[in-house]
């Protein structure tokens, strides 16, 4: 343990690890989201370490704009070179993923700390409420998300669209100097995976749509999410995308 936050290292570690920050839904904790994602069963079996911290704030809600208090990005900021000491950790393999406020969370941190995570992966991120993000930063991202999500819907808020899948995405799309058009491809019955085409070197835009899945960790214990129609597990998906990249010098 760090404090509150849970540190998963492999049990014969290869060193210098890759490490995965990973963010809880609200109301949870770090230990909690560890045996509910089965994210540190696909560590051991890929050797990266994962951390598992808690939320700031009496309510476990992570801080998802600056006008959010207490700040959860400075104090990932401040625990995150401690975990890369305690891990071992590859500091140009530092990635981010969380799901529901801590999927929009982790688009939080992407934009604040870029330049020191290579890639995010949000999992039913809600994003409506994120502060707009500057055109400098880049950060490769893996969106997943489900079309019957209830908690924060794929097309966003009824009226104005707000937190919608494809703004979010888009907003990144045009940050990282990635084409629109997209490629697209179905790697199993209920998915879609969507591959922006023409990104800089070390940078990469994707998004899963899972037709049917409603608001949860993909491949979570039950109930989180009830209904998963393509089996998608999110841990697999969110590793295979952040493997293949790094930050460039």
């Amino acid at each position: 343990m760090l404090g509150t936050a849970l540190l998963h290292v492999p049990r014969h570690p290869h060193v210098p690890l890759p490490l995965v920050l990973a963010f809880h839904g609200a109301g949870g904790n770090g230990p909690d989201f560890a045996k509910e994602s089965g994210l540190s069963a696909t560590a051991d079996k890929y050797g990266f370490a994962v951390l598992y911290p808690t939320a700031s704030s009496s309510s476990h809600f992570w801080s998802l704009n600056a006008a959010m208090k207490p700040d959860d990005v400075a104090a990932v900021a401040a625990l995150l070179p401690r975990a890369e000491a305690k891990a071992c950790a590859d500091t140009t393999r530092i990635y981010a993923t969380g799901v529901s406020n801590g999927g929009g969370f982790t688009a939080r941190i992407g934009c604040a700390l870029a330049g020191t995570i290579a890639a995010i992966a949000p999992v039913a991120g809600g994003y409506k409420a994120l502060d707009p993000c500057p055109s400098r930063r880049h950060v490769s991202v893996l969106e997943i998300h489900g079309t019957k999500d209830q908690i924060v819907p794929y097309a966003g808020r009824k009226g104005d669209g707000a937190g919608s899948v494809s703004s979010f995405l888009a907003g990144w799309v045009a940050r990282d100097g990635c084409a629109a058009a997209t490629r697209q491809t179905h790697p199993r019955k209920g998915v879609t995976r969507y591959l922006h085409r023409s990104c800089p070197a070390g940078l990469a835009v994707e998004h899963l749509r899972l037709d049917g899945t409603d608001h949860g960790w993909p491949g979570a214990a039950p109930p989180w999410p009830a209904h998963n129609p393509s089996k998608l597990e999110a841990g697999e998906e969110v590793w295979q995308f952040f493997s293949k990249l790094r930050l460039e010098d």
